[in-house]
């Protein structure tokens, strides 16, 4: 198992809630070990079952109530790799059968997920070459990062990407011809993640069908990489009306910026990468302000002096606007917002045209429309 290809995604702030799924797992395999204790390990989704090894058979039936992800499944102990191997699960039945040793040449069957990740292992994972090579270039960025060594950090993952070329490619014609596929995820995220820019899987993210959005992993992805994950259902759409209390207590809405480009931007005073990203978007906002540009920030924050003290401090002129409910407010809720920052570009007429409209992506899309 590569430990490379599972990517740990960090989150401010989430929040699910699904209906009750679960996974049923049967596993026949001659020769498993009588007696050991099978753990599936859920490196995104922080879980843990076990089963326990039965004349050549184990069952385990998982939660997946939050949806599909990458699981390990590891029989025993003594951490020989033979004895895992990761794949990707959800809801639904998995039938695993071989003559062994372990999980070698085994069969896999079952419902319709399992066939596409047959398909994924035959068709783009057997295309990745060189995994130790891989693993080693990775602890040795994970060591440059920590230096701060930023030249040695482009020339390691340089090298990366020539040995996942085949690979990467192979994983994003795959997702390309199943936008909707659960396990799609699994190469966006293991794979895709580590090659493409951020911007490429923003667009690669918002172009999924509802079934792959409904995954554990794409909608952590989604939420580190725009706010939350029932975002991307607002795309060219109608924003949704909302108005707010400004600094002087007096309302402010989305409606009073018609006929402009509009950033909806989601912040916090105690949000340090919120306050990071302001003196770039001041600089947009100086430059695209007198050709139909605009913004609203609003604050998650739930007291009032903070929030006032950090739009003196960042020195913010454009319209300020808070509920003061912090992470309870309905605005936020009603864009489906789950982490900050969040921020939506939204026309003149009143759609949404861009999710996750920061920094490069904000100025490119900004060019685009105010020429």
């Amino acid at each position: 198992m590569n430990k490379g290809l599972l990517l740990g995604l960090a989150l401010c702030t989430a929040y699910t809630a699904n209906a009750q799924k679960r996974l049923q797992l049967d596993v026949n395999i001659k020769g498993l070990p009588q007696g050991d204790t099978v753990f599936l390990w859920g490196p995104l989704t922080s879980t843990i079952d076990t089963g326990y090894v039965k004349n050549d058979h184990f069952s385990i039936n998982a939660d997946m109530s939050e949806g599909g992800s990458t699981y390990i499944l590891q029989v025993g102990t003594n951490g020989k790799q033979e004895q895992g191997t990761f794949l990707y699960l959800e809801a639904g039945k998995v039938n695993i059968t071989g003559n062994g040793p372990f999980f070698e040449n085994a069969t896999y069957t079952g419902s319709p997920f399992v066939a596409d990740w047959v398909d994924i292992k035959k068709n783009v994972l057997s295309k990745e070459t060189g995994a130790a090579e891989i693993e080693a270039l990775q602890a040795k960025l994970e060591n440059a990062a920590r230096l701060g060594d930023e030249d040695a950090q482009v020339q390691i993952r340089t090298e990366m990407n020539k040995l996942m070329q085949p690979a990467s490619e192979a994983a994003l014609d795959w997702v390309k011809k199943h936008p909707n596929a659960g396990a799609s995820s699994f190469l966006i995220n293991a794979m895709l993640s580590q090659t493409l820019s951020k911007n490429d899987i923003k667009d690669l993210l918002t172009s999924l069908g509802p079934d792959a959005k409904n995954t554990f992993t794409i909608k952590k992805m989604m939420t580190q990489f725009f706010g939350g994950s029932a975002m991307a259902n607002l795309i060219n759409k109608p924003a949704p009306a909302i108005t707010v209390n400004d600094t002087d207590g007096k309302p402010v809405s989305l409606a009073d910026f018609k006929g402009k480009y509009v950033l909806l931007d989601f912040w916090a005073s105690w949000c340090k990468p919120c306050r990071e990203a302001i003196p770039a978007l001041s600089a947009t906002y100086n430059k695209y302000k007198d050709k139909g540009f605009t913004i609203l920030s609003v604050s998650l924050d739930d007291k009032k002096d903070k929030w006032m003290q950090a739009i003196a401090e960042e020195k913010m002129p454009w319209a300020q606007g808070s509920d003061l409910k912090g992470g309870g407010s309905p605005v936020a809720a009603k864009y489906g917002v789950a982490a900050i920052p969040a921020a939506f570009l939204i026309s003149p007429d009143g759609n949404i045209i861009e999710i996750g409209a920061v920094g490069e992506r904000l100025e490119k899309k900004l060019s685009e429309v105010l020429k």
